[in-house]
């Protein structure tokens, strides 16, 4: 007996294959416990091809079969987060032969960045050759920005346009963490104020003129995320920054360069123009062979306070 019914790729068959999947290595007590779960991800996961809903049927059911062996409950934004994925890698996954366990692991962490929104989960690497990093916005433009984001229809647009501006140029966060972040996230280290984004999670203090402003959305989005949106999947961000009301004489706002001009005004405070001009190079692209020899700023030592910026 086949363990799905066969079809076609049509949105039909994939929901009857999805419907009909019951695996063999389970035994049927247990997929009584986990098929339903594993069933609604799938779909959730939005597959486009029936090899494709089945490749994630197997991969989600052996997964979920080892979650509730470890007692965990199978809520997706909790048992498919980075850190648990991990775990599964390492020691739920022995059975199988190491291609399969790659191919597996990364077929689950699609998944879980589809079908999940808090999950900390970074955005997806981009294999293409880098381009030139965005140019960063003048100080005029910043402080219109800021009124701009005061000026908003809504209470939601006008937080989380705050809260946007207040990460990308507080602490220079990438469009896939801007979701992910929490008031909790929101932490006071040596007197002053840092955020906690990524994954691995790096702890970022904030520019002194942005720290007010996050405060400020912290103490409106209570447990929720700081920033929020409907829309899921790589375009995210752009798609919520493009609904703020913007007049028409203010330059396109984008998370890439609200980030270059957090990294321009680090980069101006911790006087690398001055470095560039010592060594008389244009380029610090070389600088990275020598990041494994230079010491890391602690988290709350005067170099690391220093990101702050002038003011502070």
């Amino acid at each position: 007996m086949s363990a799905y019914a066969r079809g076609g790729d049509d949105p039909d068959s994939i929901m009857l294959r999805i419907s009909s999947f019951c695996p063999r290595s389970i035994d049927d007590e247990a997929w009584r416990a986990i098929g339903p779960w594993v069933r609604t991800t799938t779909l959730a996961s939005q597959p486009v091809l029936a090899t494709q809903a089945t490749a994630s049927l197997k991969a989600l059911s052996r997964f979920a079969a080892w979650a509730v062996e470890q007692a965990m409950v199978l809520e997706a934004e909790t048992v498919l987060s980075p850190d648990v994925l991990e775990r599964y890698r390492l020691t739920g996954m022995r059975p199988l032969v190491a291609t399969s366990r790659s191919a597996e692991i990364s077929r689950l962490r699609r998944i879980a960045r589809t079908v999940t929104t808090s999950a900390p989960w970074p955005p997806p690497l981009d294999s293409s050759p880098r381009g030139p990093l965005s140019p960063p916005y003048t100080a005029e433009d910043v402080a219109r920005f800021w009124d701009v984001a005061h000026r908003q229809r809504s209470l939601f647009r006008r937080h989380a346009m705050t809260a946007v501006l207040a990460l990308t140029l507080g602490a220079g966060a990438r469009s896939g963490e801007l979701f992910t972040v929490g008031a909790a996230d929101v932490v006071e280290i040596a007197s002053t104020t840092a955020v906690r984004l990524g994954v691995p999670v790096r702890v970022v203090p904030v520019r002194h003129d942005c720290v007010r402003p996050l405060r400020r959305v912290c103490a409106a989005a209570g447990a929720e995320p700081l920033v929020v949106s409907r829309r899921h999947g790589r375009d995210q961000a752009a798609a919520l920054v493009g609904s703020f009301d913007m007049p028409r004489d203010v330059p396109h706002l984008t998370v890439a360069r609200l980030r270059s001009t957090w990294l321009a005004s680090v980069l101006t405070d911790l006087s690398v123009p001055e470095v560039f001009a010592a060594a008389g190079i244009v380029s610090g692209k070389a600088f990275s062979d020598l990041v494994a020899y230079l010491p890391a700023s602690e988290i709350g030592s005067p170099g690391w306070r220093s990101l702050v910026g002038r003011g502070s």
